[in-house]
């Protein structure tokens, strides 16, 4: 009598959970393989081996066409203009003068060529003037220093003070300095040299012992940050990687302001059931499905569906495109592991149908799991 109340429990509980999930959908992580190719409103396009090498291929000739283009926007073709010193900027003021012929002395009877006397280091200030010795207030803000070199001589010469006087003036100038900042080791501004400075020569000078930055070579390679160097120059950016930032001879123009940047160039988001690990991924570069998938820890051999792996990627003013993988034989593999994911896919791996299945009974025998014990 013990043994057929406990069947009766258990038939009755089985009953009832079937009954109760009549009618109800399957539970599963996210929509199955067929109702992700039913999607309305995109391309969906099947991915073979020869299609995934053109569209490595075509990556590899867009990424070489942005380059050439930012390489264009930084040429410097045209001579640079003379800076002209502005409010802010410091010299280093020199007299020099000749002595009369026939004012020689008994303790200095050799002195008859150019002496040189330093003035000492001035700031410009707001009002575009310096203060010299003697002189007093001399505006030489908006002149070159060769022409603000001639205003100080001719002022000299002016006072008679000294015989036949001229003027070194070295200029160390900051509104047109060169800010070298971001993810560098130690961020400057660079005096602009009227001889030129490439943009290589820049970023070696605020480098540092760079041992938080360019040292890592894995940052240029496969880790999940790129290095890129963005040129700001008339309220326009440019970013060049790195590697061709060292390599090429940049010239730099005056005011230019260079960011160091330390992100990834590409960011995916994995999703699906099927996937192990899903979640936002960065990569310092494009890499392969497989290789991506691999980032997340893989397919769950319990739970994946392998023969509809999906890549949904946006276009602008474009159909979006919904590429399909399957796995399932050998030129599957081969285009997964040469298909580009490009910044923003989403990559979605879908539960197996047997896998629902399986939830359903799971809950169905932990519901009936009491009347077990019972018996």
């Amino acid at each position: 009598m013990t043994k057929l109340w406990a069947h009766l429990r258990l038939t009755s509980a089985l009953t009832l959970c079937l009954s109760s999930l009549e009618g109800c959908s399957l539970p599963n992580a996210g929509p199955l393989a067929g109702e992700v190719e039913d999607t309305k409103g995109v391309e969906t396009v099947n991915v073979t081996p020869e299609l995934a090498l053109d569209m490595v291929q075509q990556l590899k000739e867009d990424e070489q066409k942005k380059l050439s283009q930012a390489l264009a926007k930084l040429s410097n073709t045209q001579p640079a203009k003379e800076y002209k010193l502005q409010p802010g900027d410091t010299v280093d003021v020199s007299l020099w003068s000749f002595a009369d012929g026939g004012n020689t002395t008994q303790t200095s009877p050799l002195v008859t060529g150019p002496q040189a006397t330093k003035l000492g280091t001035f700031q410009i200030d707001t009002n575009g003037t310096i203060t010299l010795p003697y002189a007093g207030r001399i505006a030489i803000a908006n002149h070159t220093s060769d022409a603000a070199r001639d205003i100080i001589a001719h002022k000299y010469a002016k006072l008679g003070l000294v015989h036949s006087p001229d003027i070194t003036l070295n200029s160390s100038a900051t509104q047109n300095g060169i800010i070298v900042t971001g993810s560098t080791g130690e961020p400057k501004v660079l005096s602009w040299n009227p001889g030129g400075i490439t943009l290589a020569r820049a970023i070696t000078l605020t480098l540092g012992n760079g041992t938080s930055t360019l040292s890592e070579n894995s940052a240029l390679d496969n880790s999940t940050n790129a290095i890129s160097a963005a040129v700001i120059r008339n309220g326009e950016e440019v970013d060049i990687p790195i590697p061709d930032a060292l390599d090429r001879d940049i010239l730099l123009r005056p005011a230019d302001k260079i960011i160091i940047k330390r992100e990834p160039a590409v960011q995916v988001t994995i999703i699906g059931g099927g996937i192990n690990r899903a979640g936002l991924y960065g990569f310092s570069k494009p890499l392969g499905l497989a290789a991506t998938i691999a980032s997340a820890q893989g397919l769950n051999p319990n739970a994946a569906n392998s023969t509809r792996i999906f890549v949904f990627r946006q276009q602008i003013d474009q159909k979006p495109i919904l590429y399909v993988f399957s796995w399932k034989d050998g030129r599957g593999l081969i285009a997964a592991q040469r298909f580009p994911v490009k910044n923003e896919d989403i990559v979605y791996v879908a539960e197996s149908p047997i896998v629902p299945i399986s939830r359903v009974l799971n809950t169905i025998f932990q519901m009936a799991l009491p009347a077990t014990i019972a018996r």
